[in-house]
């Protein structure tokens, strides 16, 4: 790859400045993306990263400065206007059509001559190549998008941006739900498309990929460019420290308190088993206990029954047998009103389609469960009062930044409606906390204070069940370990437990070998 000045970039910004209801999210912004380079924009939630993006994608127009593709002033005032010029994108949040099925949306994407038409058939061999290509399994190419676990729709988004012809493509945090090894796989593919020229404008907050893979890295705060960087220049430590300053101090995980052999678990499940939709069984014999004051990780590849799990225990979904208990008193009803009042607090994985209304206010959105909405009622009527004090104490203790308390959700940054979802759910001190990925897309501050309070829930006497695709994640906080795999649960191993015992695990080698 060749940044001299004899060879310019493909795409130059120079003064991009951007606002929304007058506060400033881009602010003078000059980047420069070469061909053949993979270039890691790094910042912290609500840094300008996705804005700046969107920006080049033709989703947002700028209110100053100028684009440059080719050497050429081009004004991108759409995606199709993007996409015509070589750019492709895959969004943090999914643009999909989830009443298409999997070919349908693939074939949203390409653009074949006219003489050429679409078929089924043509498609989905097609994506097929592509997904062998990369990977990646995409499972049923006819299954309807909208019941997809989250994993297999961002593989679906990384297809769609790879089909046709793109000089430049925009990855917002395209392994959020990836196990390291189809990261890997991604990398591969990546490195073989900068090989062919293609630019590669890569947001992640995982620090150690962007050592590992970035040809250079622009770090943003506060809407502003405060550092260019060459991997070889700075470690993970020193990333960390320019993107948000003074990191929280990891904490050590406490110790377990002394156990009794007729401790009741918080949860119990036993030889669980559960459908998906139509005849296929999601989970199957599944038997589990999480004790008072333990954090239990599950590990796996997404699209193994962690979704059916999670909808469980949050009474979305019955089970076809087994049982669930909480505190020793059985689950006799399967629906969410049974499972709060059984001291269930829960983070969905999926913040904009489960998490919260997005049209209504961050004020709203942070009592939007019917238990707080009863804590924070006087008489028959919410007291308007208690809930500004509480939502503003939410916003507070979590660093949430949001204009105002009556702005929509939709206006807050992916990872500060993330924070608001998590608060929320730690503001009814469960019992039992089921949290489903939750600090996908959150900057290594942010995840950091997600762990803290993780912890903290388990200190006062709870449990919690984090169910994630991150191993990282599942290695820093848990106090035991098992892996799912085709809906069956391995042996939960305490922690320490290394990474490569663990990945060892994912890939269905026994934990006694690893």
């Amino acid at each position: 790859m060749d940044v001299s000045p004899a060879n310019p970039p493909l795409l130059r910004l120079r003064g991009i400045r951007k606002t929304f209801d007058g506060v400033t999210a881009l602010a003078d912004v000059d980047l420069d993306v070469h061909s053949g380079e993979i270039h890691a924009i790094l910042g912290e939630n609500g840094a300008g990263k996705s804005t700046l993006m969107n920006v080049i994608y033709g989703l947002l127009n700028i209110d100053a400065g100028s684009i440059e593709l080719r050497g050429r002033s081009v004004h991108l005032d759409s995606p199709l206007a993007a996409r015509r010029a070589g750019i492709g994108m895959v969004h943090q949040e999914f643009a999909l059509v989830d009443e298409f099925s999997v070919t349908e949306n693939l074939a949203l994407a390409l653009s074949p001559p006219k003489a050429v038409v679409h078929t089924p058939e043509r498609i989905a061999a097609a994506a097929l190549e592509l997904a062998s290509g990369i990977g990646l399994d995409l499972g049923d190419l006819d299954a309807r998008v909208g019941d997809l676990p989250v994993g297999v729709r961002q593989r679906i988004e990384i297809l769609k941006s790879l089909a046709g012809r793109t000089d430049a493509l925009i990855l917002d945090e395209p392994t959020a739900v990836l196990t390291p090894a189809e990261a890997d796989q991604l990398f591969v593919v990546l490195r073989r498309l900068c090989r062919h020229g293609t630019a590669v404008l890569f947001i992640t907050h995982r620090l150690r990929e962007v050592v590992a893979i970035a040809d250079r890295i622009t770090v943003m705060r506060h809407g502003r460019v405060v550092a260019r960087v060459l991997p070889n220049e700075a470690d993970e430590t020193r990333l960390a420290y320019l993107m948000v300053g003074e990191m929280p101090a990891r904490q050590k995980r406490p110790e377990p308190p002394p156990r009794s052999e007729h401790e009741i678990p918080q949860l119990r499940t036993e030889h669980l088993r559960v459908a998906a939709e139509g005849t296929r069984i999601a989970i199957d014999d599944l038997s589990l206990e999480v004790l008072r004051n333990e954090i239990f990780g599950i590990a796996g590849v997404d699209g193994n029954g962690q979704s059916e799990l999670f909808e469980v225990l949050t009474g979305l979904r019955t089970p076809i047998s087994g049982s669930v208990q909480i505190c020793g008193r059985p689950i006799r009803k399967f629906d969410p009103a049974a499972m709060a009042s059984a001291g269930i607090g829960h983070v969905p994985p999926d913040r904009r389609r489960q998490g919260a209304i997005l049209s209504m206010s961050v004020r709203d959105n942070a009592a939007l469960d019917a238990i707080l909405l009863h804590q924070l009622a006087r008489g028959p009527l919410l007291s308007s009062t208690a809930l500004d004090q509480f939502a503003r104490d939410l916003v507070s203790s979590y660093a949430i930044r949001t204009e105002s308390l009556s702005s929509p959700a939709s206006s807050l940054s992916g990872g500060n409606l993330q924070r608001l979802i998590v608060a929320r759910a730690l503001a009814l001190s469960p019992r039992l906390l089921v949290a489903f990925n939750p600090t996908r897309g959150l900057d290594v501050a942010a995840a950091r204070a997600v762990f803290s309070a993780l912890h903290g829930v388990a200190r006062r006497g709870a449990a919690v069940l984090l169910i994630s695709t991150d191993l990282d994640e599942i290695l820093e906080v848990s106090d035991r370990v098992a892996v799912i795999q085709h809906g069956r649960l391995s042996e939960a191993l305490p922690l320490p437990l290394s990474s490569e015992r663990l990945g060892l695990m994912l890939a269905g080698v026994p934990s006694e070998s690893g």
